[in-house]
């Protein structure tokens, strides 16, 4: 009983948010068919919810938040995120491609009841075609993961290359690639973006998609990617950032964002006068803005969580706690699965939506940068 209780809540809480991949098809502009992804990349959330549980019983819960308690300690007094990010996304990341396409960053719908796969891919090509890409572009992704976003806009043609710090991530983009018939132009590099390696002027055009926020220090990242654009190179950055309505002083404000950011092994998230002032110092200067709220009917960035109250009742609720409690004293969850949910989990989602209704939190502006190879600072 418990545990269909809980498989049926995992089929709420994650099953909701996925969409389905029945009518997508990769086509090839040197071919004349079309591959359906869906026979390789189909979901079934009942399998999968029990493989990811599967996967959750190879981890000690309790030990990983403990351990995360004292890497995010030793970031805020090092100023290096490094180890805790790392340690994060050691977990998340096959819950992020389990349940999330591969991507955990979010976009308004261009209409009520859009399925989040389906924004996210509109977003990714979107932003491929301000970027122009084709066969004669090699692009450069920021922050990539497992490489969803190149895996949405491999039929632009363009030469694809992805940095992440997580070498675990690298892993299973690359054998996704390989499986897809996609390495020739797709590839993961496992790197710090602080020093990339990676000749300079190599790229045509580059994109951080929801990646900046575990930079701390923006300038040195960006000078790197001004480093290895072309002259004239256009760098697209689609991120979470403090507005200007965020008040430090406010204990509600700070409370907010800060579980966001110790959750995710974040430093402090930026304003986007701090990115577009660490681009200009860095010689890329801002050509274009874009909110993607306005230009799809005011229809808010977190929408795939908040236009469900049942949903929202989920990730708040003690009676799923209760639940989930009770289904780590059967030892049907392993010990710690609660808080690491209300912690990593369902409260990583409630900071979203929270700051995003409190208006302190911003997750929808498409800024356009160009490489004009100098100081822009006045």
């Amino acid at each position: 009983m418990v545990s269909n209780v809980f498989l049926q809540f995992g089929h709420s809480f994650l099953g909701k948010q996925k969409g389905t991949r029945s009518n997508n098809f990769r086509f090839s502009s040197r071919k004349k068919w079309a591959e359906p992804i869906s026979q390789k990349m189909s979901i079934n959330m009942n399998a999968n919810f029990l493989k990811l549980l599967t996967h959750f019983r190879r981890h000690d819960l309790t030990n990983f938040k403990t351990e995360h308690d004292v890497l995010y300690k030793k970031a805020l007094e090092t100023g290096d995120h490094l180890e805790v990010t790392t340690h994060y996304y050691s977990v998340m990341s096959k819950v992020i491609d389990d349940y999330f396409g591969g991507n955990f960053h979010f976009v308004p719908p261009k209409f009520d009841g859009q399925p989040l796969e389906e924004a996210l891919k509109s977003l990714h090509q979107h932003i491929a075609a301000k970027l122009e890409l084709n066969e004669n572009v090699h692009c450069l992704d920021i922050g990539c993961g497992i490489g969803g976003v190149m895996l949405d806009i491999a039929d632009f043609g363009a030469k694809l290359t992805g940095v992440t710090i997580a070498p675990n991530e690298a892993e299973i983009g690359n054998e996704k690639f390989a499986a897809l018939g996609l390495s020739n132009k797709c590839k993961i590099v496992a790197a710090d973006c602080h020093k990339m390696p990676f000749e300079d002027s190599v790229f045509d055009v580059a994109y951080a998609i929801y990646s900046l926020k575990y930079i701390p220090n923006l300038e040195k990242v960006m000078e790197e990617i001004q480093r290895v654009l072309k002259p004239g190179g256009k760098f697209i950055v689609y991120d979470l950032i403090k507005t200007n309505d965020y008040d430090k002083d406010n204990q509600l404000h700070f409370e907010t964002l800060h579980h966001l950011e110790y959750a995710c092994g974040m430093p402090s998230l930026h304003t986007q006068s701090e990115i577009e002032k660490s681009a200009s110092s860095s010689g890329m200067a801002l050509i274009e803005q874009e909110n993607l709220e306005e230009t799809f009917g005011n229809r808010a960035f977190h929408y795939c969580f908040s236009a469900s109250p049942f949903f929202m009742w989920l990730v708040t609720s003690p009676v799923i706690d209760h639940t989930i409690r009770l289904a780590e004293i059967m030892r049907i969850l392993p010990a710690g699965f609660k808080q690491f949910n209300r912690t990593f989990l369902c409260g990583t989602v409630n900071s979203i939506v929270e700051g995003g209704r409190m208006g302190i939190l911003s997750g929808a502006d498409i800024l356009v940068f160009e490489k004009t190879g100098k100081n822009n600072n006045f």
